[in-house]
């Protein structure tokens, strides 16, 4: 089930009437367990093993850790923690990628053998139920959080169904907070999840699913197509992965509203961005925050010893989007793609500590100026990066981003009404709006004429605009 189809609405409409009938928080707490792990279940049978050993390892460990006052061996416990959750991830996720760069550099060496590779099934969402049971063992072990004491409301906020297959990611001091009083939903909160789960839905079924199709033909063979007809792929790829997860996480987080949870924000009008530093400040932010807390910040701890600040700061901050770009796939394009993040967060920091232009700073046209160039130059290097990110091998993109460079005359013309109409909206939004503000939660503070139009208008685009046959959600593939 896939939160656009009519089998999840009618799904969740049932779990939500039978909830509202329930007289006890903890008959409520179980069956909406017992409704997640159904909604498991219905992507992998054999991989609902995996996600309950892996909640109840952590609640375990998570216990003992409390138990134990001796930094030893609660060090002892946090290490066995990262080796089941990386391992497990390791090896369902990257053992292929892993063997096939071995036998590489094995045939580079003159060693030749025959290359194994094993059909391992990738578990729906174990990238993300991973990091969300890590940050809980890690902010136990430095005593941010109180230990659980259940494990039904730990396999709840590790398998919570809105969240269970692509985030946000949320931690464990967000989720399990909100399980020890029942939060009586009121209508304005049934109002909010609507509205989160109405704009999500116009998100992925008018712009991303339209869209998917003309970008599917431009990025299966780049080298039939001309220069602007890259460009038209390109910035409808972007326009559609955006659209794609940030609808599936309005969705996701309108669904918890409902039964009465709240989750973070995971996008914020991330085309508003004046730089690529404020970039990942509004795209998937429940991600940017766990690599920055439970990875950049313990690298800067682990050097704080050397004394160049900057030089510091650059390495590690090109080591964790190299690892961030790692976590979405196993492909060296998503390393780069990666890397790519990386260099221009290191760029960005340097010329904010070399600042050269600090002399001219004050004179009347320089913000105004300053910002649109620097908004572009965040922009095209989002957009550039994304060619790594969607094309299906490097050669593929290699080949893409040459033909695009060189704005390539040879080859057929395909301009999509549809990416060009997708562009429109949201750069519309995301550059003409006030980029902090929140629509899904101003519109039912308006009065009721403004928000009969609004719902009106966004449930007759979802009718007469929205694609009949719904697309997979892009981030369920990491």
């Amino acid at each position: 089930m896939i939160f656009t189809s009519f089998e999840f609405v009618a799904f969740f409409a049932t779990v939500a009437l039978i909830r509202s009938c329930l007289r006890s928080f903890t008959a409520e707490k179980w069956l909406v367990l017992a409704v997640s792990i159904g909604f498991y279940l219905s992507w992998s049978i054999p991989c609902v093993f995996l996600i309950l050993f892996t909640s109840l390892a952590d609640y375990s460990i998570g216990r003992k850790m409390g138990q134990t006052p001796e930094p030893i061996s609660r060090r002892r416990l946090l290490v066995l923690s990262l080796v089941i959750n990386l391992g497990l991830l390791g090896f369902f996720k990257y053992s292929n990628f892993l063997l096939e760069n071995v036998w590489f550099v094995l045939g580079a060496l003159g060693v030749h053998f025959q290359q194994p590779h094993y059909n391992v099934i990738l578990p729906p969402g174990i990238s993300f139920y991973t990091f969300a049971s890590i940050s809980y063992v890690i902010d136990v072990y430095y005593e941010r959080i109180p230990v659980c004491q259940s494990a039904r409301d730990y396999t709840l906020f590790i398998t919570f169904f809105p969240k269970v297959l692509s985030g946000p990611i949320v931690r464990a001091g967000e989720f399990l907070p909100q399980l020890k009083e029942r939060a009586r939903v009121s209508v304005k909160d049934i109002e909010i999840g609507l509205t989160y789960f109405l704009m999500g839905a116009v998100k992925k079924l008018v712009v991303a699913d339209r869209i998917a199709g003309h970008v599917s033909i431009i990025f299966s063979a780049p080298i039939k197509y001309d220069g602007l007809t890259l460009l038209t792929g390109l910035l409808g790829y972007t326009a559609q992965i955006y659209c794609d997860f940030a609808g599936y996480s309005d969705m996701a987080i309108g669904c918890a509203r409902i039964l009465g949870f709240q989750f973070p924000e995971n996008f914020q009008m991330p085309f508003s961005a004046v730089t690529i530093t404020e970039f990942w400040r509004r795209w998937h932010i429940t991600m940017s925050r766990w690599f920055r807390d439970y990875l950049f910040l313990p690298l800067e701890i682990a050097t704080r010893a050397n004394p160049n600040a900057t030089l510091r700061v650059s390495v590690n901050m090109m080591v964790t989007m190299l690892l961030c770009g790692l976590w979405h796939g196993p492909s060296w394009n998503f390393v780069i793609w990666g890397g790519i993040h990386g260099a221009a967060l290191t760029a960005h920091k340097v010329w904010t500590v070399w600042n050269p232009l600090a002399v001219v700073k004050n004179r009347p046209l320089y913000r105004p100026l300053w910002n649109l160039f620097s908004r572009l130059l965040t922009l095209t290097t989002v957009v550039l990066a994304m060619i790594f990110f969607r094309a299906q091998s490097f050669s593929d993109a290699t080949s893409y981003l040459i033909r695009l460079m060189s704005w390539a005359h040879g080859g057929s013309r395909l301009i999509s009404p549809y990416i060009v109409a997708a562009l429109v909206a949201v750069l519309s939004v995301d550059l003409l709006a006030v980029k902090n503000r929140n629509l899904a939660l101003e519109v039912p503070q308006m009065t009721l004429a403004p928000r009969i139009l609004i719902y009106a208008g966004l449930l007759m685009a979802l009718v007469l605009v929205g694609a009949s046959d719904p697309v997979t959600f892009i981030y369920f593939q990491f």
